[in-house]
């Protein structure tokens, strides 16, 4: 038996509003997350200053150094993912499931080498490189996450990948100047724009 023509269209319409959730913007970016973020950055870095001394530092803190980013790293992804949750609640945007796969692969393919890279330099000693490899892979996964997303996010991809050649060609004793230009400056200037033109 031949499907009916309105069977069809309703085919059709699925079909086209599959492929227009696919192709769509992933615009529950939180401004004021990042911002938070930032905030965070800027708490690790205090830490490092004044505590423990930098990761890449030969010292009696080292480990602990190195697990004060860590922590941040954790407060960071949970305070923005908590601020994507509520800014779609708010906005009344809908997290897509194709939109938010479309996401995740763009994001996850130069994370994943910033964690491997990372883990090479923490078991050579090499620890001078991190604040390169993390500006440098994070910003790369955000330009790239920035192309299904609104025009900031890749700006803010960008000018992390500056930060990262900055700090892979200047000394290393200037490493936490990078990270927090790049992690803590960056995440509240455009944290803030995003908040101001884009609803949160």
């Amino acid at each position: 038996m031949e499907p009916s023509y309105t069977e069809m269209a309703h085919e059709n319409l699925r079909y086209i509003r599959k492929t227009l959730d696919a192709a769509g913007t992933f615009t529950a970016v939180p401004g004021n997350g990042l911002i938070a973020a930032g905030v965070a950055t800027f708490a690790g870095v205090a830490a490092n200053l004044w505590i423990t001394g930098a990761p890449w530092q030969n010292g009696p803190h080292r480990q602990t150094a190195l697990e004060v980013w860590g922590m941040v790293l954790a407060v960071s992804l949970a305070i923005v993912s908590f601020g994507i949750y509520r800014k779609s609640r708010q906005t009344r945007t809908r997290l897509q499931a194709p939109l938010v796969r479309k996401l995740v692969w763009s994001l996850c393919p130069a994370l994943f080498v910033g964690a491997i890279l990372t883990c090479l330099a923490a078991r050579t000693q090499n620890l001078a490189w991190l604040p390169a490899i993390w500006l440098g892979c994070y910003g790369a996964a955000i330009t790239n996450g920035g192309l299904v997303s609104v025009a900031p996010v890749r700006y803010l991809g960008i000018s992390l990948l500056a930060t990262a050649a900055g700090a892979a060609f200047t000394a290393p004793h200037h490493g936490l100047a990078w990270l927090a230009a790049g992690f803590g400056s960056l995440h509240i200037l455009f944290g803030a724009y995003i908040a101001r033109r884009h609803n949160g």
